[in-house]
């Protein structure tokens, strides 16, 4: 069989088996095609455009890639996901041991990848750039990337990360006339370092959840075949609490005050600092915020509508990079869902209050019941795990000095909307910080100066961990949650 793709503008004939899985085929030749769902056919995100020939399910002139098998000589459109139009804050000059040559910085995240080059002799940062983990052709979430390396794709997913780690490492050693890089530092959640190492991830993803490592791992560039001398892993806390959340704590130096960090994302890490101790915890919030499970979400991408608003009676919104629409990223699915509680759009408990069950922010750009109900599930997890480690801190909500909200809903999030909507609880909303990156800002911090790294290691050694996964208090407050408006709120 023959399958002409036709993307970008350029065409190639691939060669397949009868019966090939279309996305399976797609991937094997090096396209990037999200695939958020693992390949069940629920996200719809791995679209292709059918040019010629058939598909059974194909619905007009598409056809969902993961359910479509090839049975004849075709041709299909594909649109890949690119992430170059990803921001991330410049950080300040990180304290610095001095050392000459440059490194890179590189945070792992479930939905994205960022890189810093640092001049290790300064700790300035001299580029930021980020793409898109392409891993997402395997799902969206950690759960989804267990399962499938478990299934025999570890290898794949290894593959996915180191590649787009080389050609960034290339980049910057063309654009800079670099002719080696001295180090490179990696964060990341506990599922991501595993797989950047093809380390296996089946203790992690089954009870009692146990990871393969969880200190500091060191080895040379050669090992991974990555153009660098030396690589670091930063340390985790536990299987669902990774090296990012370590980072993002140093970062926002999490050691003066009754201060709380949480990054935002797929699998919402906390971390508490209290009377000198570190206690913290995860909740499986999932992708939402960062694009997946919503009909037209992406992450933090050139053209993401950023901040969504009513301006004297006219519907108004923000995109990343000031790009035409292309979709709806975390922060302004935020906005988006504020606007219609407060239009009586949506109902206190999310259900469209008219017939239409589909809210327009754009011609192609819009917020569906479905994804009301998975922002539901999302907002209502991370609102549920901030109360309940306060609770087992002992810790007032007015006994809280700062709430630093980190990931790349951070930098973004209008905190009036993210209280409105349940995402944070009021009480705090005054203490609010937004600091984007800190993950990626905290890897720079242990990239240019050992002991910062020595303060990681400490830190996640430290930390006590609190499962969340089978926790009655945590299970109440999030029911308890999951509508909107004033009834839900905790009543202390």
């Amino acid at each position: 069989m023959i399958v002409k793709v036709l993307s970008g503008g350029n065409t190639r004939e691939l060669e397949c088996e009868k019966g090939e899985n279309l996305l399976a085929l797609l991937q094997r030749h090096g396209y990037h095609i999200t695939a958020r769902c693992g390949g069940r056919g629920s996200c719809g995100k791995c679209k292709v455009k059918v040019l010629q020939g058939a598909f059974e399910n194909q619905r007009e002139d598409f056809v969902l890639s993961c359910l479509a098998t090839v049975g004849n000589d075709c041709a299909v459109e594909v649109f890949e996901t690119e992430g170059g139009g990803l921001t991330y804050a410049r950080a300040a000059l990180s304290a610095a041991d001095g050392e000459e040559g440059f490194g890179v910085a590189l945070d792992i995240g479930t939905t994205t990848m960022a890189f810093s080059l640092v001049d290790l002799k300064t700790g300035a940062e001299i580029e930021t750039s980020g793409v898109l983990n392409s891993q997402g052709a395997y799902g969206a979430d950690v759960i989804s990337r267990i399962v499938s390396a478990n299934e025999g794709n570890a290898a794949a997913l290894q593959r996915c990360v180191l590649d787009q780690t080389r050609d960034m490492l290339h980049t910057f050693m063309q654009k800079y006339s670099l002719p080696t890089l001295k180090r490179l530092a990696v964060c990341g959640n506990t599922t991501m370092l595993h797989l950047f190492l093809q380390k296996s991830v089946k203790g992690i993803g089954q009870y009692p959840f146990t990871a393969e490592f969880l200190d500091i791992v060191r080895l040379s560039g050669a090992e991974l075949s990555l153009p660098v001398e030396e690589i670091v892993l930063l340390p985790s806390v536990a299987a669902y609490l990774g090296a990012d959340i370590v980072a993002g704590g140093l970062a926002a130096n999490l050691s003066a005050g009754n201060d709380l960090l949480v990054d935002i994302g797929t699998n919402g890490e906390m971390l508490l600092h209290v009377d000198g101790k570190f206690l913290s915890t995860s909740t499986a919030a999932g992708p939402c915020f960062e694009g997946a499970n919503i009909e037209c979400g992406t992450g933090g991408v050139s053209g993401a509508i950023d901040s969504v608003c009513r301006k004297d009676g006219k519907l108004e919104y923000t995109t990343i990079g000031g790009a035409p629409a292309v979709g709806i990223c975390g922060a302004g699915l935020v906005d988006a869902i504020a606007l219609m509680l407060r239009e009586n759009v949506i109902d206190g408990t999310g259900a469209f209050t008219g017939d239409e069950e589909r809210f327009y922010l754009s011609e192609n750009v819009y917020i569906s019941q479905k994804d009301v109900r998975n922002f539901q599930l999302a907002k209502s997890a991370i609102y549920a795990g901030i109360r309940v480690l306060l609770q087992r801190a002992g810790l007032d909500f007015e006994k809280v000095d700062r709430l630093y909200i980190a990931g790349g809903l951070g930098f973004y999030l209008d905190r009036d909307n993210a209280v409105e909507v349940g995402l944070l609880p009021e009480e705090l909303k005054d203490k609010i910080e937004v600091i984007g990156n800190s993950a990626l800002a905290g890897t720079k911090m242990c990239l240019c100066a050992a002991k910062n790294l020595e303060r990681a290691q400490e830190l996640a050694r430290g930390a006590e961990y609190i499962d969340l996964s089978a926790d009655a208090a945590f299970m109440d407050e999030y029911i308890s949650n999951m509508n909107f408006g004033e009834s839900d709120a905790y009543d202390d």
